[in-house]
């Protein structure tokens, strides 16, 4: 049964005009598994009848800080609500946690690849802080593009947890020394992933992203591959 519970911004990340990282404290902290959504909402549920709400990945795993984070990107009249109204010390309502875009906790020997656009980075930052927490981080390989530096969501965090040679990360619309220029390769990952039959493919980004690299990865041999569409 899903947790609906009251919460409060403690902290607010900016990443550039567009994206934030929203720190949240709820009243109501329950077990939720990496990879999962939740619905946030800016008015207070009234007689049991749920809100206008949308729904945003957790950009974080279930620890003992007890806070929820969430990326946003500004984009339409909800998301520039957000951006207006939620301060921080305001309060918002959530309602948690829903999706089946998880680790594959049955198999703890192969590849766990993520392949991220812009926001979409969001549910592998709680991907990266479950598998350290479990000694996996391994296993991890990152493949990430954002338009900018200034648009890289919690990079220091992700470099910092992923080991360096698993962490791709690449700009779209900068000449910067430190990342790789350009749209993420397939190439590359196939030339990077040995085993591509038995690794786990998960895909976060936009819609012709996202079917760009599932038909790519198909056409390449990859049997497991799971997409989280927004």
């Amino acid at each position: 049964m899903a947790t609906i519970s009251k919460a409060i911004v403690i902290e607010i990340r900016e990443y550039g005009t567009d994206v934030r990282e929203y720190i949240l404290k709820p009243d109501k902290y329950n077990f939720f598994d990496a990879g999962t959504f939740l619905q946030l909402a800016l008015e207070e549920p009234q007689n049991s009848r749920w809100p206008e709400s949308r729904n945003f990945s957790l950009a974080s795993n279930f620890s003992d800080d007890r806070t929820i984070r969430l990326v946003i990107r500004r984009i339409g009249s909800f998301t520039s609500r957000i951006f207006e109204e939620l301060n921080v010390g305001n309060h918002c309502y959530l309602k948690y946690s829903f999706g089946d875009f998880l680790l594959p906790f049955y198999d703890k020997m192969n590849p766990i690849v993520c392949i991220a656009g812009g926001t979409g980075v969001a549910p592998f930052i709680s991907f990266a802080g479950q598998l350290s927490k479990e000694g996996h981080i391994d296993r991890m390989h990152l493949y990430y593009s954002a338009k900018t530096q200034e648009e890289l969501v919690c990079i220091d965090e992700l470099t910092e947890l992923i080991p360096k040679e698993n962490c791709n990360i690449s700009l779209t619309r900068e000449d910067n020394p430190n990342f790789e220029k350009g749209r993420i390769s397939l190439k590359k990952i196939k030339s990077e992933i040995s085993n591509i039959e038995d690794a786990h493919f998960y895909i976060c980004g936009g819609e012709e992203f996202t079917a760009h690299f599932k038909t790519g990865l198909i056409a390449e041999g990859a049997k497991i591959i799971y997409t989280d569409e927004w």
